[in-house]
């Protein structure tokens, strides 16, 4: 009998095929790396049942309790009594315990680190993510989302979220604003977390995030207590900024994703008072740290070290680098600095399996005069996927057009690269969802408008079409090699401006441009760069005055807030009265609601009060705000080597020579000064071009006498 033992059958042969393939030992033992999968696998398992004894996984995804070890059940909230103010208990007197969560573990090194795992890099080409588990993630993280919602209330009643010894009626107020409001810009911080996790100070709940919310939801609020001055709104949320800065020196200490979405909340609400570039620099910067520090630009399913990640530990990781990826390139713009994440570096998929918010009913009550829309599909998920998609192009836009160092000789280069970008931005522009597109003639009522946030993506995607076409018009070399070029480029740039004041028309319809993102007022900036130089070729009132007059509006509603914007209106004002544009019309010849011929004043520059979006826009906001010229017949009349010339700068700040733009004759002072008041003060700045109506760099220091 023992012989016969030694002698396979075809069922032995058959399992050993089997193990083999398992990588189990030929005697029926697993192997180590086996046997390791396998225990991680059963503690995913536990972690996702509500009894961890049982087989049968009862909800897919339950957040795990912390300091309970793998045997702990998930705690479920008592719904018979309120156990008191939440904000005076310890943790240890609160009735949930935090889920545990290794997000915040700092585990990335690159090759040229000595903790660099090179055994565990290799494996990076295979993702650790089951099929069958990612198929079912966006139905776990939709139930999760919907259950969590339901809690928020529960836990508001039973006193248990912690808002950090401000009263609960304010704390919900500013929180509430903030998830109506500016959430929706960028998702920085993942609703369904955070709100649990503030009623049993879990993981994804910290005071500084909080209070950087308050911070950031103060200014959208009309209690006057929140000001510091309460006859200046730039003052609300005072005290919160304050208490930021005293928890951000504890928590500089390590990096977490809750210090990473403060950092980022902060850097949106400093950067958008205008005069606050250099705290939104630093703070940004120091988000961009912790979240390389993190990982977090790594797809952390090709990570072997990361298996231990939920559902939800996916989803928030992936939001809080694209709202990092987002705000880099807008604050690179701004501050006219290069990006800090580039889009090579970054190996992580925009995929947000969450859809909760995406048809969620959404009512704009953190915007005032908004009272007959009655509301629409969120399309949060949908916009910031394509806000995604916008900045990798914008990335390249900033790295190839405006950082670049090429000399005359790289010319060729660079048409090259408008080519291959303007493909890329059409190309994006082509596959826009339906949802998020803007019909070519917008007659509907503004009830009938998308959300704001869509309207910002909107506004968005013109201003890189003009970003990326400008150059090509107002640097010499370029527009004197390849005059066509040229032409075809400011006529993008004349569409695009005029697409940007269709859409801030709608958005003023729908939920008035007063106290608008700053996103818009800088688009309405880049608009009215090019309308003043149409309008300068017009010898009578046109569509680019009401276009120019507009952009002034949006200037005058935001200037209130907004040092920036008084930068904007000043630059475009001054522009106005270099080229002779005026915005008065004469008595007989025509009136401000565009009835008869109409011809410009030439006793300079007279702007009205600017009460209404503009004088044709006045008479039909009850109406259609489309606008009639865009495309190629717009350059038909235009003289594109007056335009062109009104571009041209020397290296110090100088005319190229004397030129005409409107048939106005400029002197080199003219050229050189942006407002003949100031005297020759302005020669110090040592622009190299575009002083008065620059596009990368609008916030830096140089420009700061604009105020």
């Amino acid at each position: 009998m023992a012989s016969s033992l030694l002698v396979p059958t075809v069922a032995h042969i058959n399992k050993l095929a089997v193990y083999t393939q398992l990588g189990v030992g030929p005697y029926g033992r697993p192997t180590k790396a086996v046997l390791k999968q396998l225990q991680e696998e059963n503690r995913r398992l536990r972690a996702t049942t509500n009894d961890p004894g049982s087989p049968t996984s009862v909800s897919p995804y339950k957040p795990q309790p912390a300091g309970s070890g793998e045997n702990s059940s998930t705690i479920v909230l008592p719904l018979d009594k309120p156990t008191g103010d939440h904000a005076h208990k310890t943790q240890t007197e609160s009735p949930m315990t935090a889920p545990a969560s290794i997000s915040n573990i700092s585990t990335f090194h690159g090759p040229t680190s000595t903790l660099f795992d090179d055994v565990a890099a290799g494996k990076q080409n295979n993702s650790w993510l089951s099929p069958e588990r990612r198929a079912t993630m966006p139905g776990v993280l939709f139930a999760e989302a919907a259950r969590q919602k339901q809690m928020e209330r529960i836990n508001t009643l039973q006193n248990k979220l912690d808002f950090d010894g401000v009263e609960p009626e304010l704390g919900l107020h500013l929180l509430n604003l903030h998830w109506n409001r500016q959430h929706h810009s960028f998702l920085v911080t993942y609703r369904p977390a955070f709100m649990r996790d503030m009623a049993c100070n879990g993981p994804y709940f910290s005071k500084i995030l909080l209070n950087a919310i308050y911070y950031g939801a103060s200014k959208f609020s009309t209690r006057l207590e929140l000001r510091k001055d309460r006859d200046d709104v730039r003052t609300a949320g005072w005290q919160f900024r304050d208490r930021v800065r005293e928890l951000l020196g504890r928590a500089m200490d390590r990096s977490e994703i809750p210090t990473i979405q403060a950092l980022l909340q902060m850097t949106s609400s400093l950067f958008a008072l205008g005069d606050e570039q250099s705290a939104a620099w630093l703070y940004a910067g120091a988000a961009f740290r912790m979240v390389i520090d993190l990982g977090l630009h790594i797809d952390a399913t090709l990570l072997p070290s990361h298996t231990k990640l939920s559902e939800e530990d996916l989803e928030i990781r992936r939001r809080v680098f694209w709202s990092a990826f987002v705000l880099d390139k807008i604050q690179s713009l701004y501050q006219g600095r290069p990006a800090a994440l580039q889009h090579q570096d970054c190996q992580v998929p925009f995929s947000f399996l969450d859809e909760y918010e995406e048809l969620e009913h959404w009512v704009p009550f953190a915007y005032s005069g908004a009272d007959e829309y009655s509301g629409s599909p969120g399309y949060s998920v949908t916009t910031f996927t394509e806000l995604c998609k916008l900045c990798i192009i914008l990335n390249q836009v900033l790295n190839r057009v405006y950082n670049s160092r090429g000399g005359p000789d790289q010319s060729d280069v660079l048409l090259q690269d408008l080519q291959r970008l303007e493909a890329d931005l059409n190309a994006w522009t082509n596959a826009m969802p339906v949802h998020l597109r803007l019909p070519q003639a917008i007659a509907t009522a503004a009830v009938d408008a998308p959300p704001p946030h869509v309207l910002s993506l909107a506004a968005m995607g013109n201003m890189v079409r003009i970003l990326l076409h400008r150059p090509f018009v107002s640097d010499g070399h370029l527009s004197s090699i390849a005059p066509e070029v040229a032409k075809s480029c400011f006529n993008a740039c004349a569409a695009a401006a005029t697409e940007i004041v269709r859409i801030i028309r709608l958005y003023d319809q729908a939920f008035t441009i007063r106290r608008a993102p700053y996103l818009i007022s800088y688009a309405t900036y880049l608009a009215a760069t090019i309308h003043v130089r149409i309008a300068a070729t017009r010898s009578g009132w046109s569509e680019a005055h009401s276009c120019l007059q507009t952009c002034l509006t949006v200037f005058e509603d935001g200037a209130k807030t907004n040092y920036a914007v008084r930068k904007s209106s000043t630059v475009i004002e001054n522009l106005m009265k270099r080229m002779s544009v005026s915005l008065e019309r004469k008595i007989g010849n025509g009136d401000y609601n565009g009835n008869g011929p109409t011809d410009l004043s030439q006793q300079g520059v007279t702007c009205p009060p600017h009460h209404a979006l503009s004088g044709e826009y006045q008479q039909s906001r009850s109406g259609s705000t489309d606008l009639s010229y865009a495309g190629t017949a717009l350059m038909d009349d235009i003289d594109i080597d007056a335009i062109i010339e009104s571009f041209m700068y020397n290296q110090q700040g100088g005319a190229v020579g004397d030129g005409t733009v409107g048939g106005t004759s400029m002197s080199n002072n003219e050229y050189i000064m942006l407002d003949p008041s100031l005297g020759p003060q302005y020669s110090w700045l040592g622009m190299s071009s575009d002083v008065d109506d620059t596009l990368f760099g609008f916030h830096t220091s140089g420009l700061d006498i604009l105020r």
